[in-house]
């Protein structure tokens, strides 16, 4: 379900995806905090506006993945068609499935769980979309807003998920993906 992208879209993408490797490397030896916006354009040979208008902020460059759409777009297409935690793991599943970029993805989640500035970042964009997923969850319902257990049912999604990603990351990626998912999402809902 990946959409057609145009030239203009496709070469964004690759702008994207170079910033991306290249800041990680520069993360992973000169240090987060060491590391500049300005020294990863040099790096990169863009200009500093390129990459904040790409995005917004050094801990974002990280914290990117244009599998998101994927994801979104698989939710909204289950939901309602299934249970809401079977939609959101499904739609995570596939949307994270036969990733070409596995070991960016490790060192990504690595940065992310080491760098306070990047986690807490992270922890901001878990609640937009705890946030969004309640909505969507209220709106499949009938319901012009959330209840307590569309909040409910979002943060369980959400922090399945997290834990999930840290724990595949601690092991280097070495247990499969959607095996820690799907244990995790066992563990906070209580089902067999």
């Amino acid at each position: 379900m990946v959409p057609k992208l145009s030239l203009r879209q496709r070469n964004r993408l690759q702008a994207m995806r170079l910033v991306q490797a290249t800041a990680v490397d520069l993360f992973e030896a000169d240090g987060f905090d060491a590391t500049t916006i300005e020294a990863i354009a040099d790096a990169c040979g863009v200009s500093p506006s390129t990459i904040y208008r790409h995005f917004s902020t050094k801990e974002n460059v990280v914290l990117w993945d244009e599998r998101d759409l994927i994801i979104d777009a698989e939710l909204d297409e289950r939901l309602g068609r299934q249970p809401v935690v079977e939609a959101f793991r499904d739609a995570v599943v596939v949307g994270l499935a036969e990733r070409d970029d596995r070991e960016l993805f490790l060192r990504r989640l690595r940065l992310v769980y080491s760098e306070p500035s990047i986690w807490a970042t992270a922890a901001h964009q878990d609640r937009e979309a705890r946030v969004e997923l309640a909505v969507a969850i209220a709106s499949v319902a009938g319901r012009k807003h959330p209840s307590v257990a569309d909040d409910a049912t979002a943060a369980v999604c959400l922090i399945a998920l997290d834990i999930a990603l840290e724990h595949w990351q601690r092991d280097a990626g070495r247990i499969h993906l959607t095996e820690l998912l799907d244990e995790s999402i066992q563990a906070v809902t209580n089902t067999p």
